[in-house]
């Protein structure tokens, strides 16, 4: 939920930045600013974007970590703490701060995908104590 919170952020506080807002904070229409290099509506795709390539670049070997060490909890624990840790980390999140708190929102997204990774690689384990028809909910 934070993500839709700070998306909404991130682009008025670019928009701010670059000057396409008008005195009573609305968008003005035409405006050609940018922030930091980037139109203001595109930083939420950039934040996508970076989390992805993120995420194209380490899953691989976090995969590998999950699925042939011991160490599968340590990596759900690790991501799951650093998310928070982000999370009380935006609270801070001003005209002065936004860019590096859109840095950290994706390092958030990647670590997220991290986190998943860690989560589903346990629904075999529990596939075979509980069994399959119990796991899928079919019975035949």
């Amino acid at each position: 939920m934070s993500n839709i919170y700070l998306s909404a952020a991130f682009v008025h506080l670019a928009q701010e930045r670059a000057g396409c807002l008008d005195e009573n904070d609305e968008v003005i229409d035409d405006c050609d600013g940018e922030a930091y290099g980037f139109k203001p509506a595109t930083f939420v795709s950039n934040i996508a974007v970076i989390s992805s390539v993120l995420s194209a670049l380490f899953m691989p070997v976090i995969g590998a970590i999950v699925d042939y060490t011991q160490h599968r909890k340590t990596v759900g624990v690790i991501s799951s703490v650093l998310i928070i840790l982000i999370q009380v980390i935006q609270i801070g999140t001003v005209q002065k701060t936004w860019l590096a708190m859109t840095i950290l929102q994706a390092i958030s997204g990647f670590l997220y995908q991290a986190l998943t990774m860690s989560v589903y690689a346990y629904l075999p384990d529990m596939a075979d104590q509980v069994g399959q028809n119990t796991m899928t909910g079919c019975e035949y």
